[in-house]
């Protein structure tokens, strides 16, 4: 893991929740928080990117939206 730096493995959480949490941040600066929950056979993961049309350029309202339809409309659907 190369590059990868562990920022923190101590985090709150309720007294039941029994599965383990990491945050680490890889060598392109972005942040991931790792769950491991030894009870699953399944894994997932989810993307937060804090960006909208409040970070649209003026000269360039509606590109938030319009990259959203480019990546999300007609693309096939995972169950």
């Amino acid at each position: 893991m190369t590059g990868i730096e562990r920022i923190t493995d101590q985090l709150e959480k309720p007294a039941l929740d029994d599965r383990s949490y990491r945050v680490i941040r890889l060598p392109n600066k972005l942040e991931a928080l790792l769950v491991h929950d030894p009870d699953t056979d399944k894994a997932s993961a989810a993307a937060n990117v804090n960006v909208g049309n409040f970070s649209d350029d003026e000269s360039m309202p509606g590109m938030a939206h319009a990259v959203e339809h480019l990546l999300f409309m007609g693309t096939e659907k995972v169950s």
